[in-house]
Formats: C-alpha cells, sequence, structure tokens
C-alpha cells in the first residue's frame, strides 16, 4: 500500500484546528496519522511542504453551481439556455476545486442540473468537490423565485426556470417527493423574497404558511433536511419554528426569531459577503440599479443579525451564493474574513464555519471537515498561516496545493 506523506508542514488538526508541526500522512485516500514523529518507508510518495500550512479542504454551503458571469434574474433564467447553464456549472465545479472547495451544497439549480453534475464528479467523469444538491428552488407565484414579468408567462410557469412554483399544501407536499425521486439530497425552499428579484423584495413573503409547513412536513416525514431561504423577520420566524436545517441569509434577526434558532439547535449561513459587494460595489460589478438599492437599504440590517447570531452561539457555516459578475466562484473563501471584520468572529471560528461547521450541518462530520486520523484527506496547503491571517483563503497567490481524496489535484 503506498502512501503520501506530507512532511514539513503545520496542520491545522482537530475540530480546534490545533496546530501540529511534522508530517501527515495518508492511505488509501485517508489521513493516517500526523506528529512530529512520522517515519516515512520506501516507496513513499514524499511531499515537502516547505514550512507551508494545511488546513481541511474548503467547503461551501450556499453554492449554485450553474451561477457563471450573471447579474441578473434574466442572466440565470433566459439568457442561458439549459445546455449553457450545463457547461457553466461543470466549469465551475472544476474552478472550485482548484481553489480548495473540496465539498460544496448546491442550493438550487435549473433542470436538476446540481444533480447531475454531483453524479458526473462521484463517478469520476468531471473534476468538481463532492456535491450535496438541492433541486429547483421551491417558490410560489409571487415569491421567491418567480422573477419574471407575469406577461411572459402568463399561462403556464417556464419550465425551465430556477425555481418551482406551487400553489397549496398538496402540490407543496408533492414536490418534495418528485424532487427525492429526482435524486436530491436537500429541498431549497424560499420563505421570503430577496433584495436580488425586484418583484418579490426581502420583507415579502414566499410562501403561505400551510404551504411553507406541509412541505416540510412531508421532507421530515420523508428523511430529507430542508434549506430554508428567508430574509425578513417573520420568514425567519417561521423557518426556525417549523424544523428546517438551516436559514440562509437572515437579514432580519428579531430576537424571539433568535430564541427559535437557539431552541432548535439550527445553522445560519449568511453570505454576507456577496451581500455587502451588492451593496458597497453593485454597480463597478453591472448589477442593476434597483437591485444595488435594496441590498444598500438591508446591508446595515444583515450585519447586526449575524454578528447578534454569532454572540448568541448559532453555528454559522460560509457561503459564498456567487457566480454574479465580480462575485466569481470561489469568493466563499471571503467569506471568514468578512466574518471577522464585519461581525467580531475570531479567525480560529471563523475558518470553522468553512470546514467543520459545514460538515456537520450536511451530516458528513464522520468523514471529512477537520485532519483527524481515519478521516478523508481532503487538505489545502497554503504559503501563510490562515489563523493568523484569515485572508489568506482567499488569496491564489498564498496557494499551494489542494489535495482531494489522498490525490494532488492542484
Amino acid at each position: 500500500m503506498q502512501r503520501t506523506v506530507l512532511v514539513n508542514g503545520t496542520f491545522l488538526t482537530g475540530d480546534d484546528l490545533t496546530p501540529v508541526t511534522g508530517s501527515l500522512a495518508i492511505a488509501d485516500g485517508r489521513i493516517e496519522s500526523f506528529g512530529t514523529d512520522i517515519p516515512t518507508r520506501p516507496g513513499d510518495d514524499v511531499v515537502d511542504l516547505g514550512g507551508a500550512f494545511a488546513m481541511p479542504g474548503l467547503m461551501d454551503a450556499h453554492c449554485h453551481l450553474i451561477y457563471r458571469d450573471v447579474a441578473d434574474p434574466y442572466d440565470i433564467e433566459l439568457r442561458k439556455s439549459v445546455p449553457q447553464a450545463t457547461v457553466d456549472a461543470v466549469h465551475n465545479a472544476g474552478v472550485l476545486l482548484g481553489k480548495g472547495f473540496t465539498t460544496v451544497r448546491d442550493v438550487g439549480s435549473r433542470a436538476n442540473i446540481g444533480v447531475e453534475v454531483r453524479d458526473a464528479i462521484r463517478r469520476g467523469d468531471v473534476p468538481g468537490p463532492r456535491v450535496l444538491a438541492a433541486g429547483r428552488i421551491v417558490s410560489a407565484p409571487g415569491g421567491l423565485g418567480d422573477f419574471q414579468p407575469s406577461h411572459l408567462f402568463e399561462h403556464a410557469p417556464y419550465p425551465h426556470s430556477l425555481a418551482v412554483q406551487v400553489v397549496g399544501p398538496y402540490e407543496a407536499a408533492a414536490v418534495v417527493r418528485t424532487q427525492l425521486k429526482d435524486g436530491v439530497d436537500w429541498i431549497k425552499v424560499g420563505v421570503s423574497g430577496t433584495g436580488f428579484n425586484p418583484l418579490c423584495p426581502a420583507e415579502r413573503s414566499g410562501l403561505t404558511d400551510v404551504e411553507f409547513h406541509a412541505l416540510v412536513d412531508e421532507a421530515v416525514r420523508q428523511g430529507v433536511p430542508v434549506v430554508a431561504h428567508a430574509e425578513s423577520e417573520d420568514s425567519v420566524r417561521t423557518a426556525a419554528r417549523a424544523g428546517v436545517a438551516s436559514i440562509e441569509h437572515a437579514l432580519f434577526l428579531a430576537d424571539d426569531a433568535l430564541e427559535a434558532v437557539v431552541e432548535h439547535g439550527l445553522t445560519i449561513s449568511p453570505t454576507l459577503s456577496m451581500y455587502r459587494a451588492f451593496a458597497e460595489q453593485g454597480l463597478q460589478m453591472g448589477i442593476p440599479q434597483v437591485i444595488v438599492d435594496q441590498h444598500r437599504r438591508t446591508h446595515e440590517h444583515h450585519v447586526a443579525s449575524i454578528a447578534k447570531a454569532t454572540a448568541a452561539g448559532v453555528p454559522i457555516v460560509a457561503g459564498g451564493d456567487a457566480g454574479l459578475t465580480h462575485f466569481v466562484q470561489g469568493s466563499c473563501a471571503v467569506e471568514p474574513a468578512t466574518y471577522v471584520e464585519l461581525v467580531g468572529m475570531t479567525p480560529r471560528a471563523a475558518l470553522q464555519s468553512i470546514t467543520v461547521n459545514i460538515a456537520r450541518l450536511l451530516r458528513i462530520d464522520d468523514e471529512v471537515g477537520t485532519l483527524a486520523p481515519g478521516k478523508v484527506a481532503d487538505v489545502l496547503v497554503l504559503r501563510r498561516d490562515p489563523l493568523a491571517d484569515v485572508t489568506a483563503l482567499s488569496d491564489d497567490a498564498a496557494r499551494v496545493m489542494v489535495v482531494q481524496g489522498g490525490r494532488i489535484v492542484s
């Protein structure tokens, strides 16, 4: 059995990312051991890290693999055909792996593309991170995913949209079963609107309570976790009390909603860096004025909400929501530095937000998320210590190599 031994490095190990200087041995794609006294054997593939720092492979809890150079819903749904969106998703999977992302959760795609790319990666047909995929976002007429003006699709929903529209509790429950048939790992539901959709702003409800609870109840019955897009106070409160696994964005977080989040042990994925980019640099990025104005209006509330959640001990997971114009795939790597800067998170906690916290949320922490014996050898090697400078994660010049399943892939 040939081993790969990474030598002359500092390894951030375990749940707490404890630095260990020395070597790390990999066998059969898994971490065998690490420490100061790891002997090499004849036939080992010895890789000298030259004093670099190694940490678990990065994860993105809020990824849309089909997003590539898009500025608005028109770009996502109408400018690009389904075949083009598929090509974009395959391309983005390779880009993400090259930037150190070894696991992503795809939280919404057209035509089940996320599931198909997941399976292609598993088969070895294309390079990419481990993918856990949702299908089309579950929405309703006038809700989060009803992006286009009514006169365009007045008599029938657009079949190639990012979201599927449901009316009533029976359709809401049925879409869960349909998506499970199609192979999803997660159900994504839009509980509120969003600043990205001028036709359904953040404060507007995306589904009726009856529709939303029917969907969640069916998902619980079927054993599939639900990820909820929730920006408004009411939507966060509703999602937290309903039994979803994670809440995305949480721009407006009331005290009673926070209590429900804590009580039910939920996780929040803020996607704070992308929303900040829209608010502060959106016009330079080519984002339409109406979308920029919405994010400028909500940005301070967003920061305050995530700071409050962090202080309350809510698990925070890094999500990119990337692939937009000038906020490219892989920009999730900026998210930990944003947490340190804006919400007072420690560098160690920020690194946990993009590694072990996501592994726990995805229920794969027995396999990945930390450098520990027996875990899959997903490793990112950096020239700078990310505990001292968390911006190293997003610096292409700081990246030395990416190891996926024990194999050097970049």
